[in-house]
Parts: C-alpha cells; sequence; structure tokens
C-alpha cells in the first residue's frame, strides 16, 4: 500500500509541476523603452503629462495587438540638452489594465528627473525670465559637509 501511495503521490507532484511551469510559460510579457525629447520651452509639468500619455496610448496598444501579452512595462525617457533621464515607468498586467486603466495607479515616477534635466526654480528658465538674479551663499567647508554625511566614519 505504501507503495500505491507514494506513486500516487509523485504523479501530483509531477502533475503540479508541469502545470505551474506550463502557465508561466504562457505568460507573456513585454518591456519596451521610449524617449520624449523635451524643448527648452515646455515644463517639466507638461513634459510629465506628454510621457503619461505615450505612456496610456502604447500600454493600450500592445494589448490590442497581441492578445498573448499578459504585461506590460513601458520606461518613458526624455532627452533635454542632450541629458537623457529616466522619468516615469509603468507596469501593469492586462487583468488589471482591463478592471482599471487610469495610468497613475500603475506608474512609478522618478523624482530626481526634474533636477536631472535641469527643471528648476518652477520651470523658468534664465532666458525666459526678465531677469535673473544670482544669490552667492557660501559653500560649507569640506571638512565640515564630510562630517555632517551620514556615512562619514573617523576611525
Amino acid at each position: 500500500m505504501s507503495l500505491h501511495r507514494r506513486l500516487f503521490s509523485a504523479c501530483i507532484l509531477a502533475t503540479v509541476i508541469f502545470t505551474a511551469s506550463v502557465s508561466v510559460s504562457l505568460a507573456e510579457t513585454k518591456e519596451s523603452y521610449l524617449t520624449l525629447d523635451s524643448d527648452g520651452s515646455q515644463s517639466f509639468a507638461s513634459l510629465v503629462q506628454q510621457a503619461e500619455d505615450l505612456v496610456k496610448e502604447s500600454i493600450a496598444r500592445e494589448f490590442q495587438e497581441n492578445p498573448a501579452l499578459t504585461e506590460v512595462t513601458i520606461i518613458i525617457t526624455a532627452d533635454r540638452r542632450r541629458q537623457r533621464v529616466p522619468v516615469l515607468r509603468s507596469r501593469v498586467s492586462r487583468h488589471d489594465w482591463q478592471k482599471d486603466a487610469r495610468i497613475e495607479q500603475w506608474t512609478r515616477y522618478f523624482a530626481d528627473a526634474q533636477l536631472l534635466l535641469g527643471f528648476r526654480d518652477g520651470n523658468i528658465s534664465p532666458r525666459n525670465s526678465g531677469s535673473s538674479q544670482v544669490i552667492n551663499v557660501p559653500a560649507p567647508s569640506r571638512a565640515t559637509s564630510r562630517e555632517n554625511d551620514p556615512g562619514f566614519r573617523d576611525d
């Protein structure tokens, strides 16, 4: 009897493993990278809105064109003054997209993109503003700035 139970258990285990591997192999995901060119007059907010619109269109198109696709990831980078920086990444399954196509909940926004792309002071560039004012703030001494660094160790 115990031999029959072991064979039966082995068959069930083999069936479960086979079924799991087949379902995983049938799942199809796609990752895409898209780049937006940013001109100097565009604000960061309008760049993010443009990126969200592009992601939404791209996800809808990917799911429509490929019925076997189960998940889509799209990363949008922005190119401004030859600086290319990721702005957002959206990852969504077909099931979740069909339930709710609002892009914000499936998207991660990269907070440092605004600074890295050179958007500062409310997105007003010095040549667009009537006058620019430079305020000189003394930089901390090198020793002081090192000691305030959380990773500083003085062994």
